[in-house]
């Protein structure tokens, strides 16, 4: 049974208490690895033990109904096509689940990677309605950033979970290869805009390159940086829940149109060279 194992005196604690009280919108950034879901999962049980309705917002959940024969994972790397779409339908999206919310006391609880341009679109400023929302100071950016001892041990734990999954999504989380690929391009992405210079660093995971690459890719968002210094100990699966949280998800019907929609003005090789250029903006 899952259940909340933030202890009361802790920074984290803290933080998740003033956020379901003073926001409406949450997403925890950053890459896969650096724990993510579980502070999901304790921000979504502490809302809800505080009576407030929660909704969620997964990348690997949402991402799903856009993928196709057409546009499969690629050694479990997301397509660039699926990427875009998937980061314009919620862009769209934002707005009406606000509106649907109005009446309740709802607070959209999500997971944002960044990384490769994953719903990059929301950290974009943009002259659109969602625009309202995000720069509101009740959307709220949190970036947890562990340490190299607490990354290491997320790793470790992944390898195991996806070897002998507890819960049917943990055998599609990235593989302890892909988290080190995904670092290795963060960092590149780090020396291209001059945080670091690649012959100054021996390219190994930073919590200070990892914070610094993801504040300026934030820079336009209210942000939390939540250091992690001690490991989190879940006593489930980290998608557990007693009863699962209504989740912000793309209609299949709508992801395939949209997919078209962006076909008919870009080649997936456009999509491409426009993915490798994600952070630029």
């Amino acid at each position: 049974m899952p259940r909340t194992i933030l202890p009361e005196e802790s920074q984290l604690y803290r933080c998740f208490l003033d956020l379901i009280h003073s926001a409406d919108r949450v997403f925890f950034a950053g890459l896969p690895g650096v724990g993510k879901s579980l502070l999901l999962q304790q921000l979504t049980l502490m809302a809800l033990e505080a009576g407030r309705g929660a909704h969620l917002l997964q990348w690997d959940t949402a991402r799903q109904p856009f993928e196709s024969p057409r546009f499969p994972l690629e050694r479990g790397a997301t397509h660039p096509m699926v990427i875009r779409a998937a980061g314009i339908w919620l862009r769209g999206a934002l707005p009406k689940w606000d509106k649907a919310r109005s009446q309740t006391n709802a607070i959209l609880i999500g997971e944002v990677p960044l990384i490769g341009g994953r719903f990059m679109e929301i950290v974009r400023p943009a002259n659109d309605e969602a625009e309202l929302l995000l720069a509101d100071e009740r959307t709220q950016f949190v970036l947890p950033v562990p340490s190299r001892e607490v990354r290491a041990l997320i790793e470790n734990r992944r390898e195991a979970s996806i070897a002998n999954p507890a819960h049917e999504n943990e055998s599609q989380d990235a593989p302890p290869d892909l988290l080190r690929a995904l670092w290795r391009d963060l960092f590149h992405v780090a020396a291209r805009l001059g945080i670091v210079e690649t012959s100054a660093h021996d390219g190994l995971y930073s919590p200070e390159i990892y914070e610094a690459t993801y504040r300026h890719l934030l820079r336009h968002r209210r942000l939390r940086v939540l250091s992690i210094d001690q490991p989190l100990r879940p006593v489930a699966s980290v998608y557990d829940f007693d009863a699962e949280p209504p989740q912000l998800i793309p209609d299949p019907e709508e992801a395939q149109a949209l997919l078209r929609e962006i076909e008919s003005t870009t080649t997936p090789a456009q999509s491409r060279r426009d993915a490798d250029a994600w952070y630029d903006f």
